[in-house]
């Protein structure tokens, strides 16, 4: 094999290591972007899911605190009836968008008890002693459904760790191609700077340094050269040439 092709080959080996290991590196990187872009959007969805639950609720306390005080009407029925579908929507929404509803079945399950909590005391013509209703009753049910959304809100952010820790892992993976491929990129640097010395640059020096002895001062050319490539070819003709001009 000539000089050209084993350098080409040196070139080529170190190009196509570099290509694979990159092509590695992007597509896992390309895998952690996306992956990061869905456990971004899935902590942002469920800390908006969980605020408008409990915007929700506040807005359904706020209509039956009024109703309480100042006695039913339609204004305050109507900011009731709003709130509770607001609720209802968000715990739709929360269906369809949420792939891991773990500790949403709670919260489900309290707005169930809270509602109808709400709606026995809505129903009672009477409604005496309102107070002791608020405080005794209502306030528990709504106790319980704050709890159950907060609950579900720290849950959902536990979730988030876990898959940012497993993130973690991935990126180290996406990072380990490149930086072993570079490893193995200067050991075969390294390795084919000793060969290129050793076969070439090393030769090319002892012919020189021989030609040069025999122009100046008659010195027998002896030069040693491993191989049969151009340069041993090139020591051959020299000699050739030499023993010509003789």
């Amino acid at each position: 094999m000539g000089i050209r092709e084993k350098i080409r080959l040196g070139f080529l080996a170190l190009g196509l290591l570099l290509f694979f290991s990159g092509l590695i590196s992007f597509f896992e990187l390309s895998k952690l972007s996306r992956s990061t872009q869905s456990m971004l959007g899935a902590s942002l969805k469920n800390m908006e899911l969980s605020k408008t639950m409990l915007d929700a609720v506040q807005d359904q306390n706020t209509a039956l605190l009024q109703i309480i005080v100042s006695g039913r009407s339609d204004r305050e029925s109507d900011s009731l009836h709003a709130g509770r579908e607001k609720f209802e929507a968000a715990i739709s929404d929360a269906k369809i968008s949420i792939r891991d509803l773990q500790g949403f079945d709670s919260v489900y399950a309290a707005n169930i008890s809270y509602n109808e909590t709400v709606g026995a005391y809505l129903r009672d013509s009477l409604r005496k002693e309102n107070v002791d209703w608020f405080v005794d009753i209502y306030k528990t049910s709504y106790s319980d459904l704050t709890s159950s959304i907060k609950n579900f809100m720290v849950s959902s952010q536990n979730m988030m760790d876990a898959k940012a820790r497993r993130l973690e892992d991935n990126a180290y993976r996406a990072t380990m191609p490149g930086f072993i491929a570079l490893v193995i990129a200067i050991v075969i640097v390294l390795i084919f700077y000793y060969f290129v010395n050793l076969y070439y640059i090393t030769p090319v020096l002892k012919i020189d340094s021989a030609l040069k002895a025999y122009l100046d001062s008659k010195m027998p050319f002896k030069v040693t050269i491993e191989g049969k490539d151009e340069v041993y070819r090139l020591k051959e003709r020299i000699e050739s040439l030499i023993d010509q001009s003789k």
